[in-house]
């Protein structure tokens, strides 16, 4: 069922490219290989203020039912593009990953008590473990 349904929503996003001409997206699925691991800078709201975090995203295989592009898990490179760009070939400079914020003790809430602290890096490690 997953499958049919990742094939359903690629065949719609490679419809939206074509009709929008999104010309960034095409070519950055031209650009992108197998192997290849590119950046993107999200922010990540927190009531102490917005983060902005480095993601990885890793293009491991090629989609060949549809696209013929890299895919980054369940994603064709266009899909990527259009849902993370502008993506980078190497980590922005001064911009912490995932697991570098996890790491530094910054995503601590100020005032909060140590159990909700242990709960929350308990939440924080879990996502970071499923690529979120």
């Amino acid at each position: 069922m997953g499958r049919i349904f990742d094939a359903i929503n690629e065949v719609v996003f490679q419809t939206q490219v074509m009709v929008q001409g999104d010309s960034e997206a095409r070519k950055f699925a031209k650009e992108a290989r197998v192997g290849d691991t590119w950046w993107s800078v999200e922010t990540h709201a927190m009531p102490w203020g917005d983060t902005p975090l480095a993601r990885e995203h890793r293009f491991t295989k090629v989609d060949k039912l549809i696209s013929g592009q890299a895919m980054s898990g369940h994603r064709c490179a266009a899909d990527v593009w259009a849902a993370h760009g502008p993506l980078f070939r190497s980590p922005p400079a001064g911009v912490m990953t995932h697991q570098e914020y996890l790491d530094s003790g910054s995503w601590q809430f100020p005032g909060a008590s140590e159990r909700d602290q242990v709960k929350a890096r308990d939440t924080v490690r879990k996502l970071v473990a499923a690529g979120r």
